[in-house]
């Protein structure tokens, strides 16, 4: 389905009985919807409608052309809510650049999220900074993706995934690709660009800081630092855990994730 914020026209999917608690996801940079492949059917399972939208230039959504910042795609996020009729009780989960979505909604939107679980991100960028500016400059001087797909995968999947699993790797590398150029750069000035530290002391919503133990972009002390900044947050660690444990370590994600949301549901 498509949403029109009034700035651009927002992807979403959106599955499960009608009368059921809702857990919204919100994807990493370079990403679509399809990264929560892994978790749709346990969510279902367990009685949840599940909302999944793609971020702007991301997927199905349109690509608006200049900077954006994590408040901007949070605004997009809230859009599609109030499009939905859901503007309370909404359980999200957001990975890496989702999770910075997510944070953001919870300090800046009281009342909105039943709970968070933010997932393999950060409160502010604390990352490569030159790194990320050299991917920039390298998709702006080749015009594409392909110059920059392959060091991403590597962050985020551990040695051995391609070989254990070749068709889903491939699909998330196409899905990578699939980026639309505006998308990518506006996203990537909103991930470096974003802050929301000082401002996590407001988050009031019940909320769970996950994080891989080996990720090399958003590593545990980033997501450790978030948990310390939010009265009453919970963290867990997935041993061996890249930047999407999500997908590579999926049984033990959705073991924590289902804990998590059993508690939170009421």
């Amino acid at each position: 389905m498509l949403h029109n914020t009034g700035e651009s026209w927002i992807y979403y999917d959106l599955i499960g009985p009608p009368e059921a608690p809702v857990v919204c996801m919100t994807h990493s940079l370079t990403s679509d919807h399809g990264m929560w492949a892994e978790q749709v059917p346990s969510l279902l399972a367990a009685g949840f409608q599940v909302l999944r939208i793609d971020t702007r230039g991301h997927g199905g959504s349109e690509a608006t052309p200049g900077d954006y910042t994590i408040e901007e795609l949070s605004g997009d996020v809230l859009s599609v809510l109030d499009a939905l009729g859901f503007h309370c009780g909404v359980h999200l989960i957001g990975l890496s650049m989702g999770g910075m979505m997510g944070q953001v909604i919870a300090a800046d939107h009281p009342g909105r999220l039943a709970s968070l679980m933010a997932c393999c991100t950060a409160s502010k960028w604390m990352g490569d900074t030159e790194l990320m500016l050299g991917r920039i400059r390298a998709v702006r001087d080749s015009g594409t993706l392909e110059s920059i797909v392959d060091a991403n995968m590597e962050r985020r999947y551990g040695p051995g995934f391609r070989e254990r699993r070749p068709l889903r790797w491939e699909a998330l590398r196409q899905t990578f690709l699939g980026t639309k150029l505006d998308g990518y750069f506006g996203c990537m000035n909103a991930c470096l660009t974003h802050n929301v530290e000082q401002r996590l002391s407001q988050v009031a919503a019940p909320t769970l800081v996950l994080a891989g133990s080996e990720d090399p972009t958003t590593p545990p002390e980033d997501n450790r630092l978030i948990a310390s900044k939010i009265s009453g947050a919970r963290y867990a660690e997935i041993a061996g855990g890249y930047h999407f444990p999500n997908v590579e370590y999926d049984a033990e994600f959705n073991r924590i994730m289902l804990d998590w949301l059993d508690e939170v549901r009421g």
